[in-house]
């Protein structure tokens, strides 16, 4: 019998078999954070036919999203990114079951529950937010599942899909493995794991002092509608890819780099 689903998505037919856009359509996807790149994620995964989606993220919509935010705008300037983004998606594939809240993840039982019948997680949680990622790669992990993540860098973006049995983001990120993190107030992580791959262009704008400040945490990273559509549509790809096998993941300590200006196409190793 032919349904609504099968209306709006006989277009990837040929690109997926139907039985393959069956199992898109009975998977279950995780996004922690929606601004940049996770609510471009999140309307890239309904398009695609992901049937069931959760959605997390405590921020609001403010002016300096407007650059690159799906959702974000005059009208929803001050709203929750979390309900914008999930009734916008809703209104795309209507049979789907968006789920979503405005708590985010601020310890280990926020992630559990949170991956809790999920297949995959993606974060895409802010920069810096290291203790609440390791959570979620940790809960992640508990329940046999990938945990990927996709940063935008300028013009160009990077992916790091981490298996439930493999490195830990602790390891990846060079930080001591299993410690208890509830005391700990910050989190350093070196800039060559957040950034190993440095695009030729970003001297001719950034100086030193702004790349400390970064590094500090003292002001946010810059970032451009470009590489943030790149990294979510790259999260979707892996996402695709880890539902239905199609080709070999790539998996952390490794990770995938593309940048469109330098046009660069890299697979390196933290």
């Amino acid at each position: 019998m032919r349904t609504p689903y099968h209306d709006s998505f006989e277009r990837n037919i040929g690109i997926f078999t139907k039985e393959e856009q069956e199992l898109l359509r009975n998977s279950t996807v995780a996004v922690a954070g929606v601004g940049g790149v996770g609510g471009m994620l999140v309307e890239r995964l309904v398009r695609l036919g992901i049937g069931n989606i959760k959605i997390t993220d405590p921020g609001t919509f403010e002016k300096s999203n407007f650059n690159r935010q799906l959702g974000s705008s005059v009208r929803t300037n001050g709203l929750q990114k979390a309900e914008v983004v999930g009734e916008m998606v809703q209104d795309i594939n209507p049979e789907a079951k968006i789920v979503y809240d405005i708590n985010g993840i601020t310890n280990q039982q926020d992630a559990a529950r949170f991956v809790a019948g999920a297949d995959l997680v993606l974060d895409e949680m802010d920069y810096g937010a290291w203790k609440e990622s390791i959570y979620l790669q940790r809960a992640a992990r508990k329940q046999g599942i990938y945990y990927c993540f996709a940063g935008a860098i300028g013009f160009g973006a990077l992916v790091a899909n981490f298996e439930p049995n493999g490195i830990t983001l602790e390891e990846y990120n060079g930080l001591e493995a299993d410690q208890n993190l509830e005391p700990l107030q910050n989190i350093v992580v070196a800039i060559e794991k957040v950034l190993p791959v440095y695009p030729s262009y970003i001297n001719t704008a950034m100086d030193n002092q702004m790349l400390q400040e970064i590094i500090a945490g003292l002001r946010p990273v810059p970032t451009c509608a470009i590489g943030v559509g790149l990294a979510s549509m790259m999260a979707a790809s892996t996402a695709v890819n880890i539902i239905l096998r199609r080709k070999e993941i790539i998996k952390a300590p490794q990770y995938v780099y593309l940048d469109l200006l330098d046009q660069l196409t890299i697979i390196g190793t933290v």
